[in-house]
């Protein structure tokens, strides 16, 4: 992960490359499913980070998450038999994306979300995955675009005090 921090600034940008997302598609909407799911990835040993699960649509979810590339295949292996056991309908993966944080001092948060997204917008960048916290901003985004997107949020937020 690499940290870089402007002088004058008081916005820190984390980038993350060593990272895949994993999506198990069509999950039924029943509880206990996603404990099932991220229990057999704990019994492997897998971390897991930055859960999304989307908005139900005729009683499915997907249900996304991140883990370090030399997880993946682990990852993958749980979560196909996972599928199977609960007629999910499939696993997919995309090891061409990284994570962009970006965190701010408190007085920052009114505006902040909409300012990296902003930023993000401006250069073209998508956004596939994002986790909000009071004083920090995650973004998942295709590796191709990371450095456009550390640029942008350098730029736009580099200059705030």
């Amino acid at each position: 992960m690499q940290n870089i921090n402007r002088e004058k600034t008081s916005s820190l940008i984390f980038l993350d490359l060593d990272v895949a997302k994993v999506a198990l598609l069509g999950v039924p909407d029943i509880p206990g499913i996603a404990a099932s799911l991220f229990a057999a990835l704990a019994e492997v040993e897998i971390d897991v980070e930055m859960i999304v699960q989307s908005v139900m649509r005729g009683q499915v979810n997907d249900v996304a998450f991140l883990v370090r590339k030399s997880g993946l295949e682990g990852a993958i292996r749980v979560c196909r038999a996972v599928s199977m056991e609960i007629d999910a309908q499939g696993v997919i993966f995309d090891t061409e994306i990284a994570k962009i944080s970006v965190s701010s001092l408190p007085s920052d948060k009114r505006d902040f979300p909409a300012r990296v997204f902003s930023a993000l917008a401006h250069q073209g960048v998508n956004i596939d995955m994002i986790l909000a916290l009071p004083s920090s901003v995650t973004c998942v985004v295709a590796a191709a675009k990371v450095e456009e997107a550390f640029e942008a949020l350098k730029q736009e937020l580099g200059g705030c005090e």
